[in-house]
């Protein structure tokens, strides 16, 4: 216990709660400090993170919801939000919703009920009532990439939008005037922006929105494949680029292609978004968007911090620009 550590340091109990509270330990004696760090490891204490919670310490563990633990883009944000939370001396509890509003709200209450210190969400269906409840708690919530209307509480975002601009406006620089797109569901701000992107983008260039070349679908490989099928059907179209709304789409869309004894970017260019790891190694390598994945899981866990230390926050919408990496799946044409 806390007393034994204590007695074997020969200090008071305030003085260990001094030293494992990062916030003051910088103000005391080295001497002191490592007297104490020496008993801790000797009797192997383990603070209790409950107890410390119900005394306003907090427990200094971060939630993070993601709706698709598969999806590497959503992997890639988890790790970079678990380095910052350790070189900040926080822990990370990660729970995967898989596109389940039930299951969102499983891990949202369970959250809750370990009084983590706050709660970072990519939300799959989270209605503003229930975030205004939590935040009425005392519980900090960020959203990621998914605003929801009438929820009192910071949302990171991507510039969507910029990125679906940046997308369709390369193909048109390469000389392409028919270009299809693969969309998400339209239910989620960031599938919206990125395909306003796009339809805006053709028209600023005088080129014509053709609905026959959008296809709605689920943001993952498997659609990818059937959707760009169902396009490369309909080749009477004469479309020969694509715009995909995330890179798992693109990869099956690749694929697709590629089943057909066609290749890319001799047949089709194609366009992802969100430059996952996998999109650098395909074949060819894929052209995408980039987001920022460092800036917004840092802008995130800032974001709560902030919010632990002054007691409230107001909604706040903070954006941060795609980049558009060029790689091998597109070419130019006359």
């Amino acid at each position: 216990t806390i007393r034994d550590v204590a007695k074997k340091a020969g200090v008071s109990i305030s003085t260990i709660s001094r030293v494992l509270s990062p916030q003051i330990n910088s103000y005391m004696r080295e001497e002191t400090k490592e007297k104490v760090l020496k008993a801790i490891k000797e009797l192997d204490y383990r603070p209790d993170i409950r107890a410390q919670s119900l005394r306003g310490r907090g427990t200094r563990i971060i939630g993070l919801v993601m709706p698709d633990a598969l999806n590497p883009f959503y992997q890639e944000l988890a790790y970079v939000l678990e380095e910052v939370c350790y070189r900040e001396k926080y822990g990370l509890l990660v729970c995967s919703s898989k596109n389940s509003i039930t299951r969102e709200l499983a891990y949202i209450d369970l959250l809750e009920s370990q009084k983590v210190d706050g709660i970072i969400i990519s939300t799959v269906g989270l209605k503003a009532i229930k975030l205004n409840n939590l935040v009425g708690k005392g519980i900090p919530i960020v959203l990621m990439d998914r605003d929801v209307p009438g929820a009192n509480i910071p949302v990171m975002f991507t510039n969507n939008y910029l990125g679906g601009c940046q997308a369709t406006q390369h193909l048109i620089d390469l000389g392409h005037k028919k270009i299809a797109c693969i969309a998400g569901s339209m239910n989620t701000l960031s599938s919206i922006n990125r395909l306003k992107g796009y339809t805006d983008t053709l028209q600023k260039n005088g080129l014509e929105v053709d609905k026959k070349l959008i296809k709605e679908g689920k943001l993952i490989y498997e659609d990818g494949y059937k959707l760009m099928k169902e396009l490369a059907r309909k080749s009477s179209d004469g479309f020969t680029a694509v715009f995909c709304l995330n890179d798992l789409v693109a990869l099956g869309a690749i694929r697709a292609v590629q089943e057909d004894s066609k290749s890319i970017p001799s047949d089709y260019s194609i366009v992802g978004f969100d430059n996952i790891s996998l999109s650098s190694i395909s074949n060819p390598p894929l052209t995408t968007i980039a987001q920022p994945i460092k800036q917004i899981a840092q802008g995130a866990f800032r974001t709560i911090k902030r919010w632990k230390k002054q007691g409230s926050l107001k909604k706040e919408h903070r954006f941060w620009d795609t980049k558009l990496i060029v790689r091998e799946s597109c070419k130019e044409i006359s």
